[in-house]
């Protein structure tokens, strides 16, 4: 096991942050635009909005709240993003049920997003973590930004990546693919004892 003593705090959040991102662009790396708008019964998100709401948040809230900079939706994609209407600076996280999402264009945005997120991971400071953070409109108070960046960094990625994953197998496809490393050191397979090729 790796000695984590001496790791900072800061050293943990771009850690977890980096590892979250990837594993998300890799959950939906060969998701179609035909699964991407696919709702499915019951109240449960398409893939394509549950995407829209992970990368806008990111972008949005913390290079807003957290950077004080313009966000990317609005300073390089000219408010469309592909999500279904208009983008609204304080309504930014809202979308419409049902409808369609420009996939392509989404896709190109939140590849946009995971590379800020890198470079502002870089740039994270003390005194970013230590800053206070008006959450009040989205009815949660007061924060810090440490707050906001294991949101945006980790969990809100990985959350809202599960319901990816689970809405790609419930698509028929695997939600997301083992190493070869993994595949070989544990035997996955389905009812009938057939092996399958991912989670």
């Amino acid at each position: 096991m790796a000695d984590t003593a001496g790791r900072t705090e800061l050293t943990v959040l771009r850690d977890q942050a980096r590892q979250a991102w990837r594993w998300f662009e890799g959950t939906v790396a060969d998701v179609t635009a035909e699964q991407a708008n696919w709702w499915p019964p019951g109240t449960a998100n398409s893939i394509g909005a549950t995407y829209l709401h992970v990368v806008i948040n990111a972008d949005v809230e913390v290079r807003r709240l957290v950077f004080d900079r313009v966000p990317l939706v609005e300073e390089t994609f000219g408010g469309q993003v592909g999500q279904p209407g208009a983008y609204e600076p304080d309504a930014f996280d809202r979308w419409v049920r049902h409808s369609a999402v420009d996939w392509a264009r989404l896709r190109d945005y939140g590849r946009a997003v995971h590379a800020d997120v890198e470079n502002w991971l870089e740039e994270l400071t003390l005194e970013h973590l230590d800053k206070p953070i008006d959450m009040t409109r989205a009815g949660l108070g007061m924060w810090e930004g440490r707050e906001l960046i294991e949101l945006h960094g980790t969990h809100h990625v990985r959350i809202h990546g599960g319901e990816i994953a689970v809405l790609k197998g419930l698509q028929g496809q695997v939600a997301w693919k083992q190493s070869a490393g993994f595949h070989e050191a544990v035997r996955v397979e389905d009812a009938r004892g057939m092996p399958t090729t991912g989670i």
